[in-house]
Formats: C-alpha cells, structure tokens, sequence
C-alpha cells in the first residue's frame, strides 16, 4: 500500500526546505526567471540537477541526497570558523529575488534589504508552527530577527531545512509519532481526539455546541475545553468556577495532564474553596499528578508554591523554587522564564534576568515583551535603547487579550505617543496615546490618570472646551471608584489640577 505523505512546500506548518525556496520565489520581484534549479545552483554549488530532482527536493517527497547534505555540513563548519563564508551564496541568493541590489553586497547590505527582512519575518512565522523546531532554534531565529541580523537568520534556517528538518515526512508516521508521545501516560483514546478535531475542523461558529454534545458525552478534550470557556467566562459572559471544576475532573479522570494542574489552580487561587491548609493540599496534589503526566505548568505552580511558602508545614525554598521553574523552562514554559527574571532581577544579577526574561519574549509572552522593553528604555544592562524598547512594547502591546500585558499600552503612550520620540523619529500623536490609555484603563489605574493630565492640559489648552471639561470629569469620576485608589494617588491629581481655580468648572477634585 502507498504510503501518503506530507507536501513541505504548499502551506506555513513546516519550516522546511520547500517552504525557504516557496518563500524566496514568491517574496522575488525577479519571479519570471526565478527556478527552483537556479535557487538550489547558488547554494550547493552545482549546475548539475534536474528540476525534476529538486522540485521532489522541495516537495518533501524525497531526502535530500547525503552529497548535498555533507556539503552544507563543511559549509557550516566553515561558517562557525568565519561567518563571512557564506556571503558569496547569500549575495547571489539575494540578487535572484531582488534586481535592485548593487554588485558588491556587504552583511550590512544583505541585512538592512525589506525583501529579505519579510523573507525572514514569513519564515520566522512559519517557525512557530514547526512542532519540530526547539525552543533553543526560535529564540535565536526570534533573537536573530529582531536584531535585523537577516544573516544569521538565513542561515540557520539554512542549516536546519537541510541538515535536521526530516523529510519525507508520512502522514500515518507523523500522526502517529504525535499522538504515542502525547499521550502515553493517559487514559486517552485515539477516537476521542479523532472526534474533537472534527469538531473543531467541521463545525465553524457552532463548534461550541458540537464541543458541548462531546463533553456531555465525557470526551476528555472536549471537557477540557468547556472548562476553560467556562473559566473565562465565554459560555455565559461570567466565569463559573464550579461548572469548569465539574469537566476538568472528568478530563483529569482519563488523566489529561492540563486538566490535572487546572484543578490545582482551581483550589491554589481559591475560586474553588477557601485557599485553607486542606484546599493548598488538594492543590498541590493535582500539580503532582499534572507534573507526572509532565505538564509544565505543574512545575512552575509548585515552584510558586515553595517560593511563596504555601505548601502546609514547608518552609519558603528559593532554590528549590528555581529548580522547579528550570524543568519547566527547559519544556518551554513561558511563566518559568518570567519566574526565574523576577528571582534574578531581586538579586540584582540583571544580565541573568534580561536573558530569561527575552527567552519569554522571543516565544511571544506579552508581560516577558514588556519588560524586555523597559530594561531597554531605562538602560538596565547597558545603554539606554529606545528604538527596542518601542519594538518590545509594540509586539507587546499586540498580544491577544486574555494573555496581553496592558502595561506595554502604558508605556507606548506615556513615553513614545504622548509627546514624541524624536530620537527614533516617532512624533506626537495624542490621539493616539489616548486609545492605547483608554484600552489599558480597565486595568491600570496609572492609565486613567495620565487621561486625567492629557485632557487637563487640553482643557487649559482650547480656551476651556467644555468637551474637554466633560471627559476630565469622567476620568475623574472613574479613578475615584478603583479599589486602588489612595491618598497618594488623590495628593499626585490635586496637585496637577491645582491650577483649576475658575469658579464656574464643576468638578469634584479627590
């Protein structure tokens, strides 16, 4: 029987040797005399291959032959001795898909060119898919990337589609491979994950009502997912803590490891029980079986539990906190990364937590952007960079909401939009700053005050708007009814508005 097998050139799931040549040819304003041969020509060196052989090349329907592949191995080992090795083929590279460059292209050159840098934004993408790609590979092709070190990044990718990217890859081994791995230790069936994916993949906008006959049903995954819309509230606009804890047992009954550590969560954050010395046991039992099923969000709980001492009879343990959050970040667990910055940061090793800390950004963590881009804007571990402190808080800033860090919205307006930049050439833009404030202000008390300054100062700008006066009033009005708001923050407004002295403004200072 014919095995089937997985096209590696035809859609972003696989960083693979088709996807690099599909991506150059289709990013190529040359794309009329733009082949596979002459593409694959300019890397191996040779003149001698069929397009028939490289388009299977490309397909992923054959291995790339060993003799092409030991010459990208000596072309390494060249490269790890003197990374200008490949500038010969990266400038011919270059010239194929862009007729603009000059003659003599320099690393800068090859570097600083827009198509190459949406090349390598497209592939970084595609990265993110690769379930093969490790968490070592994306940060540096993330590190790579935003340091417009295209170079680099090329080469890598490079290296790896030929030399460690499998193919081919069939569809009945590659499926197989996932689900074993998966789900070993579990009580999971293959037809329960059969029946959830159809779900998800047939059903559209009424997959929730699909989802919800699986789960009546006991479907692991499905129950699972009910939790978690119940959790954050999306079946009825509010959460109800004790229908998600009813699914995430029967998930956790056919041992679904994520389940396991939500009830832990359930009971260590108190939404079910009352956070007393019984409900931390509980907690901390379902971590344990959650971490057995190897589950990294279980180790980083029970690091924040001996970090925090809320383990019944366990003193504090700093240590063996970090050692806890290192499993999880060697499984790629974002909240380790971020963890172990703030252990560091606290004992003032700022370069030890910089490096954590961009370990979690460069795998997309909102709040880990975040504060990348204020160690860049206050010049925590070396010279102030404002260029990457705006790049950190933007990518931050474009999060989706249940995991976005309001602060970068923050920081974008106080000190990018709100005045300017103009070292980095960004100009004033208040209205601007005012919709990022205003999307944060749900949040960030900070936020609603820097609106009551802003329109302040626009109120005493216009010859006294009304307008203005109306949403200095609202803002104000707002602040006050925050569970933090204080004296601090009542003292700091005064003393802003203290010049508000006309007798016919009605408003309530704090």
């Amino acid at each position: 029987m014919k095995k089937n097998f997985i096209r590696l050139n035809i859609n972003d799931n696989y960083l693979s040797f088709g996807n690099f040549f599909r991506i150059l040819k289709e990013e190529s304003n040359n794309s009329a005399s733009f082949w596979q041969a002459d593409l694959f020509s300019i890397i191996f060196n040779t003149d001698s291959i069929a397009d028939s052989t490289v388009n299977n090349y490309c397909t992923g329907f054959r291995a790339i032959n060993s003799t092409y592949k030991n010459y990208i191995k000596n072309l390494k080992s060249k490269y790890i001795q003197n990374p200008n090795a490949l500038l010969p083929i990266f400038s011919e590279i270059l010239k194929l898909i862009d007729i603009n460059v000059p003659a003599k292209i320099t690393i800068n050159i090859f570097n600083t060119n827009e198509k190459m840098r949406h090349i390598c934004t497209r592939l970084y993408s595609i990265s993110k898919n690769d379930s093969d790609i490790t968490t070592n590979l994306s940060n540096r092709l993330y590190s790579n990337l935003t340091n417009n070190d295209l170079y680099n990044f090329i080469a890598e990718v490079l290296f790896y589609t030929v030399l460690d990217k499998k193919q081919p890859i069939y569809i009945d081994e590659n499926l197989n491979n996932i689900i074993e791995k998966k789900i070993y230790d579990t009580n999971i069936s293959v037809n329960d994950i059969e029946d959830f994916i159809n779900i998800q993949l047939t059903s559209g906008i009424w997959s929730i009502r699909g989802i919800y006959e699986l789960a009546r049903h006991g479907n692991p995954f499905a129950c699972f997912e009910m939790a978690s819309m119940e959790c954050y509230g999306i079946i009825t606009g509010i959460a109800r803590y004790e229908k998600a804890y009813d699914y995430y047992q029967v998930a956790a009954k056919a041992n679904h490891p994520t389940a396991n550590w939500a009830i832990g969560y359930l009971y260590y954050e108190g939404h079910i029980g009352t956070k007393s010395k019984h409900d931390m046991y509980l907690a901390l039992k379902y971590f344990n079986k959650a971490r057995k099923l190897n589950c990294a969000n279980a180790y980083t709980s029970i690091g924040n539990m001996l970090l925090c001492g809320t383990i019944p009879h366990i003193s504090k343990n700093e240590e063996k906190a970090i050692e806890m959050f290192k499993i999880a970040a060697d499984m790629g667990h974002v909240y380790a990364f971020n963890n172990l910055g703030k252990i560091y940061e606290a004992r003032n090793d700022l370069k030890l937590a910089f490096d954590y800390y961009m370990k979690s950004a460069n795998l997309g963590d909102s709040w880990a952007q975040n504060r990348v881009g204020e160690f860049y804007r206050l010049g925590k571990i070396g010279n102030i960079n404002l260029q990457k402190a705006f790049d950190y808080y933007t990518l931050s800033s474009e999060s989706p909401k249940f995991t976005l860090c309001n602060w970068s919205k923050y920081n974008l307006a106080k000190y990018f939009y709100k005045d300017g930049c103009l070292e980095i050439g960004i100009h004033k833009d208040l209205t601007k700053a005012i919709s990022l404030l205003e999307e944060s202000s749900d949040e960030l008390t900070e936020s609603l005050e820097e609106l009551i300054y802003i329109y302040y100062d626009l109120y005493l700008k216009n010859n006294n708007s009304e307008n203005y006066l109306k949403k200095l009033n609202y803002y104000i009005n707002l602040i006050e009814k925050l569970n933090d708001y204080n004296d601090n923050i009542a003292n700091r407004i005064n003393n802003k508005l203290k010049d508000l002295k006309n007798e016919h403004l009605k408003i309530e200072l704090p």
